[in-house]
């Protein structure tokens, strides 16, 4: 089963530390408000946008700034940028920086839904070896009560 980033890391898991503070603005997509994705430049403005932003409402060709026809590239500045955010991670809670997501996801994150799956599994052997005893409680009050009341 291959783990999916977006399952184990979002926007809402980042780590609000002095670097995000102090780059916040820069790594914000005007349009959208979020975490610039594939952040693509205007050559005119230097404003930087989504990709898929871009694609949606511009078709990559109108600068939303400036409203003129232009060319946008790929800002490889704001990957840079990006790939130092933290994250933490919903599945194991470790921190994680963002060029180290994929690892994180294909060796310890593994490690750690083995971990809670055992841990789920030892708990439902658990609950059942609970409901056994108390299958068994009752089993044995019954014969208790049949005995008293003579049946």
């Amino acid at each position: 089963m291959k783990l999916k980033k977006e399952e184990y890391f979002s926007d809402d898991f980042i780590i609000e530390d002095g670097y995000y503070i102090g780059i916040k603005d820069l790594i914000l997509c005007p349009l959208c408000s979020k975490i610039l994705k594939e952040p693509y430049i205007c050559n005119e403005c230097q404003k930087v946008y989504c990709k898929k932003c871009l694609e949606k409402d511009y078709r990559l060709k109108i600068c939303p700034e400036n409203k003129i026809q232009t060319k946008f590239s790929p800002d490889v500045n704001s990957n840079r940028l990006i790939s130092n955010l933290k994250y933490r991670c919903r599945n194991c809670l470790e921190i994680v920086v963002q060029s180290d997501i994929k690892t994180h996801l294909e060796s310890n994150c593994r490690k750690a839904e083995r971990v809670k799956k055992e841990k789920t599994l030892s708990e439902i052997i658990q609950t059942k070896k609970e409901l056994i005893k108390l299958s068994l409680n009752e089993v044995q009050n019954k014969i208790v009560d049949n005995t008293i009341s003579g049946k």
